[in-house]
């Protein structure tokens, strides 16, 4: 009987440490996929003439590394960055249509972490982002040649909520859905002329990670 009795003190005493995170820093690797709805907007000095751009956007990847802290057991902060590229293909005002390119964009964004407290070893978390647009771009591709348009300082926010599996003291694996709203950039020409405005860039991101804390 005494021996069942210290079994069962020295695994919760196990699974408490496995599970505490208070005091911890941690790194997190992501990456997922990535839905863009199809979006127009409004291009200057593209084509023969200007006016509203048409852009079919298929799913994409996104692929990101978040740096953080937990103040303690339910909050945590996180510096993250991300890259997220979905293929699309753009008929300009002219009826020009470029069948090949890609929207992509580099975001950095600070994050606070809700994780709600638990029992198991399963943890339900959820979350708010503020960050800053590096770069976004869409590149259109046709017949060997590419305009790629380009923009940064916008403002993005997200939200996200996920479940995380704890596998040991320092490792855990987490499944997490995100909402990103940057709105409407405005992209200028790279190394070409004219711009297009108003195309939306609000993408959803269903993606697997690791999180290992120190």
């Amino acid at each position: 009987m005494k021996r069942l009795t210290l079994m069962i003190v020295l695994f919760f005493s196990t699974f408490q440490s496995a599970t505490a995170k208070q005091g911890d820093y941690f790194l997190r690797p992501v990456f997922g996929l990535s839905q863009l709805s199809n979006t127009s907007g409004a291009s200057e000095g593209l084509g023969q003439v200007d006016g509203d751009i048409m852009v079919n956007i298929d799913n994409g990847i996104n692929a990101g590394l978040g740096f953080g802290y937990f103040y303690n057991d339910n909050f945590a902060v996180e510096l993250f960055w991300e890259y997220r590229s979905n293929e699309s293909q753009t008929t300009l005002p002219d009826a020009t249509f470029y069948e090949e390119g890609n929207y992509a964009s580099n975001l950095i964004i600070v994050n606070g972490h809700y994780y709600f407290d638990t029992t198991t070893n399963w943890q339900f978390y959820a979350g708010l982002g503020l960050g800053w647009v590096q770069e976004i771009d869409i590149d259109l591709e046709q017949g060997g040649t590419e305009l790629s348009y380009t923009g940064s300082g916008d403002i993005a926010f997200q939200g996200f909520a996920g479940v995380d599996y704890t596998i040991s003291k320092t490792l855990s694996v987490n499944v997490e859905a995100r909402y990103t709203q940057v709105g409407s950039p405005k992209l200028e020409g790279e190394n070409t002329i004219g711009m297009i405005n108003s195309l939306d860039y609000s993408p959803s991101t269903l993606q697997l990670g690791l999180t290992w804390r120190f």
